[in-house]
């Protein structure tokens, strides 16, 4: 995953772990990366995949702190580490209906933050993904929203509510997001009001929950082409602040 880019500042960052309350008065953990000073930044609202909340879902929290955004990442599982996809599934089912509540409170916690200048984008891996996309679909004040391999079924015929530019990554091999649900989610976009603004980004070698941790010079391939266009789709609609110099800011 990319470390610099140079015609960004590269700020020096806070990070650690919060608690935030829903709206149905729920407390949920949450990790909290953000420039450590400067002037208002945007905001991310960051979701975990299955796994849960991962070193490297905390690792792209630091990035985008990097970068100039606030970041709350919620973690939808209460602590739990998942080891195996029955883990994984086992829970999803015990999280309910209630993940939407968690990125829902990440993203009404940076719109009103004194720090945060309310334009925020929701990100989101796998599962985070899937919530990123009834975000774009339920809230009207979302700037942007990325859903890297997120599940789009449960939202088809929903796509047109969306006020929200959605960018979707997939692998072009990826095995569990068919390449049927993909034609059917591009046709959803491309059939929606804001149609000339959706975009779907394929990553080709890549299957399906390909950011991860890993060594592999083909896995970090795919990791740089989806953190690209995620980051080219975002400063579209927010401007972080640049560096005039196109150096890195010195520590």
């Amino acid at each position: 995953m990319p470390l610099y880019r140079s015609d960004h500042i590269e700020y020096n960052i806070s990070s650690g772990h919060i608690t935030i309350n829903t709206d149905d008065g729920d407390r949920v953990s949450a990790y909290w990366a953000h420039p450590a000073r400067g002037t208002k930044f945007p905001g991310i609202a960051l979701v975990h995949n299955w796994w849960g909340m991962t070193d490297i879902v905390r690792r792209m929290a630091h990035l985008y702190a990097q970068m100039g955004y606030y970041v709350i990442a919620p973690d939808l599982f209460n602590g739990a580490r998942p080891k195996t996809h029955q883990e994984a599934m086992e829970c999803v089912k015990a999280m309910g209906e209630d993940g939407f509540e968690g990125i829902d409170a990440a993203i009404s916690i940076l719109e009103t933050h004194y720090l945060c200048s309310h334009k925020n984008a929701a990100v989101g891996i796998g599962m985070g993904g899937s919530l990123a996309f009834e975000s774009a679909i339920k809230r009207d004040d979302l700037e942007v929203a990325v859903a890297f391999y997120g599940f789009p079924h449960k939202y088809f015929g929903q796509f047109a509510q969306s006020n929200t530019p959605i960018l979707a990554v997939y692998g072009d091999h990826d095995k569990i997001i068919r390449p049927t649900v993909i034609k059917k989610l591009k046709q959803e976009l491309h059939a929606s009001p804001l149609k000339s603004e959706h975009r779907i980004a394929m990553i080709p070698g890549a299957g399906h929950d390909f950011i991860r941790e890993s060594r592999d010079e083909a896995t970090r391939r795919y990791v740089g082409q989806a953190w690209q266009a995620a980051i080219d789709f975002i400063e579209q609609y927010i401007e972080p602040p640049k560096n005039p110099n196109k150096a890195q800011q010195a520590y």
